[in-house]
């Protein structure tokens, strides 16, 4: 069963007003990421699935990468590719489709999606599929937010429990997507816990309690930003890029 957690309508309308921007470069942890394991080019292919609205398909194009996407979002097909080319990109198809139904007989040197598979309870099927769409010597970038993590998971499901709700829980499992990429003869570049600790939330809480925590956590995140980064309990990405060496 394809059930997407994430009703449609959820990011038609957080996205139908959305301003289209790069990420900073001081800004994210998973651009820094992205910029250090991937390789540039001069005629390279990426397709990302759920594009819009691109933060880091952007990155993949700033290092050589032909873009193209797919997405269920009605900007998708025109005003993305549009903002894309103003910004000197170079652009293919991008396409309003779900990604089930999705069918190419083209292979990527780059597949990725940012915080899309968590969002099926199936998916592992999902993973598969980006896979599949994936060159040989090519690149598979899958990232996810980390909600698994013991303190990343208390600090969603207390204050962002609407959010957490739009998220399957067990898909975030870098041991596990390394063992589907190996089977399906990928080599393992990075895989694991992105960045020192973070936390966002999808709305501001509400009750006394909850602002008061939350007001807490924001005070003091500049002190737990100083432990170590890539941990599995409070990094708040996780993420693997991987190789493929084998059809």
């Amino acid at each position: 069963m394809n059930k997407n957690l994430a009703e449609q309508s959820y990011w038609d309308d957080g996205y139908s007003n959305y301003e289209l921007r790069e990420v900073a470069d001081d800004e994210d942890m998973v651009k820094d990421w992205i910029k250090k394991n991937l390789p540039d080019t001069t005629n390279g292919s990426c397709l990302e699935i759920g594009c819009f609205p691109g933060r880091y398909l952007t990155v993949i194009g700033r290092k050589g990468y032909k873009l193209n996407g797919i997405d269920l979002t009605p900007r998708v097909e025109k005003d993305f590719p549009e903002w894309l080319k103003s910004k000197g990109f170079d652009t293919g198809t991008f396409e309003k489709v779900d990604f089930f139904k999705y069918k190419t007989d083209r292979k990527f040197d780059v597949v990725c999606s940012f915080g899309f598979i968590e969002h099926f309870p199936n998916w592992q099927e999902v993973f598969e599929k980006h896979l599949s769409l994936v060159k040989k010597e090519g690149y598979v970038i899958i990232t996810t937010p980390n909600f698994r993590g013991i303190v990343q998971r208390m600090i969603h499901y207390f204050l962002d429990r609407e959010n957490y709700n739009r998220h399957y829980i067990p898909s975030m499992r870098p041991d596990k997507w390394a063992k589907i990429c190996k089977e399906n003869g990928f080599k393992i570049m990075e895989c694991g816990f992105i960045g020192e600790f973070q936390f966002w939330v999808d709305k501001q809480p509400t009750g006394y309690f909850k602002k008061k925590i939350f007001e807490r956590l924001i005070r003091y995140t500049h002190r737990l930003k100083k432990l170590k980064a890539g941990r599995a309990a409070y990094s708040p990405f996780c993420g693997v890029i991987a190789i493929k060496e084998r059809d």
